[in-house]
């Protein structure tokens, strides 16, 4: 549900932000894939192996993103972050390692 607010803003305004967190985003194909290859914005993409629903929309959708970290979670759902915190963590805490600057205005 908050891929729907969370595309908007990150397509819309990515001058605001260091860079983002999609974790098995929903609504991500209400922007053209057009949209996610102009995206100059680091973003880490993380989504499960079975989650079925959105496995294909994040691979195709955010996968067209220039630049893009993606974290596929083996054998993890939906929920993938809870499935396995310890790969999910480390992801996390490496990309936001990575950021050049943090935009906290």
């Amino acid at each position: 549900m908050s891929g729907g607010y969370a595309v908007d803003v990150a397509l819309d305004t990515p001058h605001l932000l260091s860079g983002w967190v999609p974790v098995a985003p929903v609504s991500i194909t209400s922007a053209l894939l057009a949209q996610y290859q102009a995206l100059s914005l680091p973003v880490l993409a993380v989504y499960g192996e079975r989650d079925a629903s959105f496995r294909k929309q994040v691979e195709e959708y955010l996968g067209a993103v220039p630049g893009v970290t993606m974290v596929m979670i083996p054998g993890a759902s939906h929920p993938c972050y809870l499935e396995n915190p310890d790969m999910w963590h480390h992801s996390l805490l490496t990309f936001l390692a990575s950021l050049d600057e943090v935009n906290f205005s």
